[in-house]
């Protein structure tokens, strides 16, 4: 007989399918399980009934169902079984739940850098289930940042983990004065109540509405204000007697709406607070159509970290031991083929002691064509993707900056390299046709030549295939930044108004991963969409690489889900191209698969 925390891949319990352990701790293990091509998350208690534990792994599990069979809302973790096994009356208790796929709330804050918007969009949502949630008698008691998840297929938000929940007359299962919690997340009144009844024998804190609605208030707090709340630690202190620092006093880039709104929710006094989760609902509700460029660039400056996949909740990452080792491996393997491509290039390209006919020469094999001008390198690239595995293993690739950072000026992009003022071959000016043998066997080797050989030789930049900046058709303009929409107006602002899209529908992988870029046609999707541009539609445009030392992404139509296809003008870029991954590569150029797109008016 298997202990709960050693389940094998393919082992069965009653029809749900072991896939793999997604982790373990003293409270019990969690599996990703599979039932009919649907997979699924199984929390498993650590101990059986009667077992003499006195953490009472099985009652806190109880409990957890004991709160979600009261509840069935998009944005609460939905349970879909339970049981016991092997026995099923002594066996170890075990509760199906929906397997969330996605980022915790602390981890969507520092990898998808949300702005303004989209983070009153969430926690919307969030105050919208927690008031469903009390309307049933049921309280999460532990709201933290760590048992919120964004989902990467849709971001929409859901409330994890009700271990620590209570619903009406359920039993109390410890005799603590306080419920189980996170001391940063407890109402002052639940710690003053400690401080002055802690000692009292059978003393009971009586949880409330506002304290669920003071946790939920730090929660925003903590993201309006922590940049990095995954790995690092609060700005501000929240409890104690004092009100901490506004939000916006702390973090210049939170609207002062949204700071006022977010102090209110965490006042020291429960009757300056909402009275209710619904009426916190409706104070957010009230800021989701502010729009200006406070609102609708990134919340924090993004920091320049190497993009993560989505978690689940429950999966763990690959040990950062591992990780380490995976990319010292890829960076030793790529230096070595680097050094040896551009060696050989150079014997290759070096000047002949005697003259040579352009016959006598050996002619380079065709370039390979990669769409409108963009010319892939003949020589061997160093790794592929495939071989270096995911971006967040290979440990070398920077995240690229968002959409509201200003960007440093890309000169192969936006002027011409004084390298292209050195061409090594000067032809004789009384031989016209050695001129041109000469030019187009330079072009040729320059064709061959990996991207820094030919930037060595004084190669013409590929970058000037960029388009030039100009202004969007007035048909788009007209759709795009209409404010009736009974006219199919989208009311949006130029370089204000913007959705998030996946780049190119036909990169596989999660949100977080890199994806490979060419030159040509493209078909985005709306990841995270607007209410009159909603999740879900197509983009029809085009990309632009140059020499793999930026992209540019254009989308001028957009098909939505009604079957409308309307003009549009978004791009990637607001101020103009944006900075590849390392090692891009002319044809290839690594960026992450998902990011801002713009409402222009005048293309950048």
């Amino acid at each position: 007989m298997h202990h709960p925390a050693q389940l094998p891949p393919g082992y069965m319990i009653h029809g749900w399918r072991v896939v793999k352990l997604l982790g373990a701790g003293t409270y019990g293990a969690v599996y990703r399980v599979e039932m009919n091509g649907h997979h699924f998350a199984m929390k498993i208690a650590m101990h059986r009934l009667g077992s003499g534990d006195a953490e009472q792994a099985d009652a806190r599990l109880k409990r957890e169902l004991g709160c979600l069979v009261h509840l069935t809302h998009p944005n609460i973790v939905g349970v879909h079984g339970h049981g016991r096994f092997p026995d099923f009356r002594t066996g170890w208790l075990y509760v199906v739940l929906d397997f969330v796929d996605g980022h915790t709330l602390a981890e969507w804050v520092e990898r998808m850098h949300p702005t303004a918007q989209e983070v009153v969009q969430v926690f919307e949502k969030l105050a919208g289930a927690m008031d469903y949630m009390h309307e049933r008698g049921v309280f999460h008691r532990d709201l933290k940042l760590a048992n919120i998840m964004v989902r990467a297929k849709d971001g929409e938000p859901a409330i994890l983990d009700f271990s620590a929940g209570d619903y009406t007359h359920a039993e109390d299962l410890t005799d603590a004065p306080l419920p189980p919690g996170t001391r940063r997340y407890r109402s002052p009144e639940a710690s003053r109540f400690l401080k002055e009844h802690g000692d009292e024998r059978g003393a009971r804190y009586e949880f409330k509405v506002t304290d669920d609605v003071y946790a939920l208030g730090v929660c925003l707090y903590d993201v309006l204000t922590t940049p990095e709340p995954a790995s690092g630690s609060p700005k501000a202190t929240v409890e104690g007697r004092w009100v901490p620092k506004s939000a916006r006093e702390l973090n210049a880039r939170v609207p002062a709406g949204l700071s006022d709104v977010a102090m209110r929710f965490i006042a020291r006094k429960p009757e300056e607070r909402p009275p209710t989760a619904e009426v916190m609902r409706r104070e957010l509700a009230a800021l989701v159509g502010e729009a200006g460029p406070e609102w609708t660039v990134p919340v924090h400056v993004p920091s320049l970290k190497p993009p993560t996949a989505p978690a689940s909740n429950t999966d763990e990452e690959t040990p950062p031991a591992r990780r380490v080792r995976r990319a010292r491996v890829v960076d030793a393997g790529v230096a070595l083929l680097v050094v040896a491509a551009v060696a050989g290039a150079f014997m290759w390209l070096r000047p002949a002691s005697h003259p040579v006919s352009s016959e006598d020469v050996e002619r380079p094999t065709a370039p390979i064509s990669h769409g409108d001008g963009a010319v892939a390198s003949l020589v061997p690239a160093p790794m592929s993707l495939q071989d270096a595995g995911p971006s967040r293993d290979a440990g070398d690739v920077l995240a690229a900056s968002s959409p509201g950072v200003a960007l440093p000026p890309l000169d192969s992009v936006r002027k011409e390299s004084s390298a292209v003022k050195r061409a090594p071959i000067v032809a004789s000016p009384s031989k016209k046709d050695s001129t041109s043998s000469s030019r187009a066997e330079f072009l040729a080797k320059c064709a061959a030549a990996s991207a820094a050989v030919a930037l060595q030789l004084g190669c013409p930049s590929s970058s000037q295939v960029r388009p030039e900046s100009g202004a969007c058709p007035e048909e788009a303009r007209n759709v795009m930044f209409e404010k009736d929409v009974d006219d199919g107006g989208l009311i949006m602002l130029p370089g204000q108004s913007s959705v998030q899209v996946t780049i190119d529908r036909s990169q596989p992988g999660l949100p977080g991963d890199a994806g490979v870029f060419r030159d040509g046609p493209v078909t985005g999707v709306v990841f995270n969409g607007r209410k009159y541009l909603p999740t879900g539609t197509v983009f029809s445009g085009r990309l632009w690489t140059g020499d793999g030392t930026f992209l540019l992404a254009r989308y001028t139509e957009a098909h939505l889900p009604d079957g409308r296809t309307i003009p549009v003008c978004f791009a990637i870029g607001l101020d103009g191209p944006v900075e590849p991954y390392k090692n891009s590569k002319p044809g290839a150029v690594r960026y992450s698969r998902v990011d801002v797109a713009y409402a222009v008016d005048r293309w950048p």
